[in-house]
Order: structure tokens, then C-alpha cells, then sequence
């Protein structure tokens, strides 16, 4: 990760590749960012971002990312943009959301600040996963046996919508309970083709009925809707 900035203009540029949302079953996934103020002025700032996709097709993006001296974005153009404390969301319009692989787009915003730092994001996130470095698949292959768990988020403030998608091995299963390490300040509300056991911090989600027999190699979902910010979910399951 790079991160090059100037005091007079406040120019800077991250560089970083990130994780997407699981989308379909080894699909590649990364992303570059480049963040820069244009120009500043006591009180108020120009910021321009561009993002531009290393992996596979994308439809529909949210670029995320914290401020720690105060700056308020107030309006923005080319992406839709909200902002709750430090933390600011990006979401694609209508004539950008999709971005082929290295196809890249731009928004700019006008934001406020304190007139005596402006520090540049040193981190982004691209659609809930944040920027790792590198190309990677964002399904990991199902293992030699048990099963695996994949998670994708629709957040929006104050809550989020998570599907799980758990993959058996190589043989099949015969029910499987999924465990997530829920981030503080979450509880869930509601889930669906699952019993849940507990609704904050570390919750398990088992199969119901239905959907306990999976085939080897096969997939089921369930999922479920949550208070809070998802920031990064990992799941972890088990065969049984």
C-alpha cells in the first residue's frame, strides 16, 4: 500500500488492491483506488476519487472509507454519498455501476475541514471487504471434506442484509452449522433458511429441514438481516 500526500494542495494517491464481494465461485476479484484534493481553501476542500476494477466484472459497487480530523463530505457528484461520523459511503449511479475487468470510473465531492489538518484516507473498502493487497479468488474451492461458507452484505446505514452460501467438499453433508464472529454493535434481527442460535457476538446458524443435505461439490444458502455495520464477516462451517 502507497499512500503520497502534500500539504499545500493535499494531493494524494492510495494504491491498493482489495477483495470484492463474492459473487460467483472463483471469480477474481481487485480494485485500485486513487484519492486526491484537488484544490482547498480555509474551511472547505475538492476530492476527487477514481476506482478502477482488477478482477472480474462488477455490477453494482460501494466504496467505503474513514476521515480522522473532522472532514464532512456535503455534496457529491458521480457517486451517491452519505456520511455517518468518520465514516463515508460511495455508491455508484445509474451510468456507472458496472465496471468490466481494468475499467475504471470517477466522482468527485466537496467536503469540509477543520483549516488545520486534512489527512488522507490511508485505507478503502470495496462492496464490505477491505483493501488487502493482491488478485484473489473470493470463493475459497470446497476442502477434501466438511464444507466451506462464503458471506456477501448489503449494508446501508444502520443496518445489513448478509447471504451465506455454504459449499460442501467433496463429500456430501448431512447438515452443517455455520459460525460468525459478529463485529460489536451488531445483533441480528431476522434470519431465513437457518436457526440461529444467539444474535450478537459469536453466533452459530444450522441447517433447517430442507437444507441440511447438500451434495458433494453443491451449494445451499440462508441468511439474514442484521442492526449495526457489517464491516468485514467471516464464516466459518462445519459438517453435522
Amino acid at each position: 500500500m502507497t499512500l503520497i500526500a502534500s500539504t499545500a494542495a493535499a494531493t494524494a494517491t492510495l494504491v491498493t488492491a482489495s477483495l470484492l464481494t463474492a459473487v460467483t465461485a472463483q471469480a477474481a476479484a481487485g480494485c485500485q483506488v486513487a484519492y486526491s484534493v484537488a484544490s482547498q481553501w480555509p474551511g472547505g476542500f475538492t476530492g476527487n476519487v477514481t476506482v478502477t476494477n482488477l478482477g472480474d466484472p462488477v455490477s453494482g459497487w460501494t466504496l467505503r472509507w474513514s476521515y480522522g480530523a473532522g472532514q464532512q463530505v456535503s455534496q457529491a457528484w458521480g457517486a451517491t454519498v452519505s456520511q455517518s461520523g468518520g465514516q463515508v459511503s460511495a455508491t455508484n449511479v445509474d451510468y456507472n455501476a458496472n465496471l468490466a475487468t481494468n475499467g475504471s470510473t470517477s466522482f468527485g465531492f466537496n467536503a469540509s475541514w477543520n483549516s488545520s489538518s486534512n489527512p488522507a484516507p490511508t485505507s478503502f473498502t470495496l462492496n464490505n471487504v477491505a483493501c488487502t493487497g493482491g488478485t484473489t479468488p473470493t470463493t475459497p474451492p470446497p476442502g477434501p471434506g466438511g464444507c466451506t461458507a462464503t458471506v456477501t452484505v448489503n449494508q446501508w446505514t444502520g443496518g445489513f442484509v448478509a447471504n451465506v452460501r455454504v459449499t460442501a467438499g467433496s463429500s456430501a453433508l448431512n447438515g452443517w452449522t455455520v459460525t460468525i464472529a459478529l463485529p460489536s454493535g451488531v445483533t441480528v434481527t431476522n434470519a431465513w433458511s437457518a436457526d440461529r442460535s444467539g444474535n450478537t457476538g459469536t453466533t452459530n446458524f444450522r441447517n433447517v429441514a430442507y437444507n441440511g443435505q447438500v451434495g458433494a461439490g453443491q451449494s445451499t444458502e440462508f441468511g439474514f438481516q442484521a442492526n449495526g455495520t457489517a464491516g468485514t464477516l467471516t464464516p466459518t462451517c462445519a459438517a453435522g
